[in-house]
């Protein structure tokens, strides 16, 4: 112990000791944060389950990881797959492509719907839903306007305006989802089940 005592007090004798010591320890630190925060390879999109062909493509089904060399086609921002449908079976762990995916389909149209109440905690991007259009009296059942509609975004106004949501939906359910928007129904976003 008075070894290192010792030498510790030859080498602070001296400013021009010191600051060097303290350089040299700092680049010590510095490059060994960089080479721990930088991973190998190009971030990719992979499948976190099984995806049969047909299924949409959620945010759940989906994780990020990184391979070098990128191969060819490979799926890099998860964004670009959600909504998407599976044109194959890709297993769990397998690189998405864009060769796996179906073409993006024309028939699928962008709306915003205001929501009447506040959809689950479980509806975020990337989520398949039911879109109903419900009596504000209750005088007649739900109307299903929109199956299989794909969520691209929520937003929550701050002003008490409520949540609404932007959505693919199909183009020949487009119609019904304005009329719905546009008359005195209250719109409801579900996840399979009648409100």
């Amino acid at each position: 112990m008075s070894f290192f005592r010792s030498l510790v007090q030859r080498l602070t004798r001296t400013p021009r000791t010191l600051v060097g010591l303290v350089l040299i320890v700092a680049s010590v630190v510095g490059v060994t944060l960089v080479v721990r925060s930088s991973a190998p390879g190009n971030r990719i999109v992979m499948a976190a389950t099984f995806l049969p062909a047909g299924t949409i493509i959620t945010a759940e089904s989906l994780r990020e990881g990184r391979v070098s060399p990128t191969p060819p086609g490979s799926v890099l921002v998860a964004e670009d797959v959600i909504g998407r449908v599976a044109g194959v079976d890709i297993g769990d762990g397998e690189l998405i492509s864009s060769r796996m995916l179906e073409a993006i389909p024309e028939s699928r149209v962008r709306v915003s719907v205001p929501l009447g109440i506040i959809p689950p905690t479980t509806i975020v991007r990337g989520s398949a839903i039911e879109l109903w259009a419900v009596d504000a009296d209750e005088m007649s059942p739900p109307i299903a306007v929109a199956r299989n509609a794909i969520v691209l975004g929520v937003v929550e106004s701050g002003l008490g305006g409520g949540t609404a949501l932007t959505l693919l939906v199909g183009a020949f359910e487009v119609d019904r989802v304005l009329s719905a928007i546009g008359s005195s129904h209250m719109m409801v976003a579900t996840e399979g089940e009648t409100p």
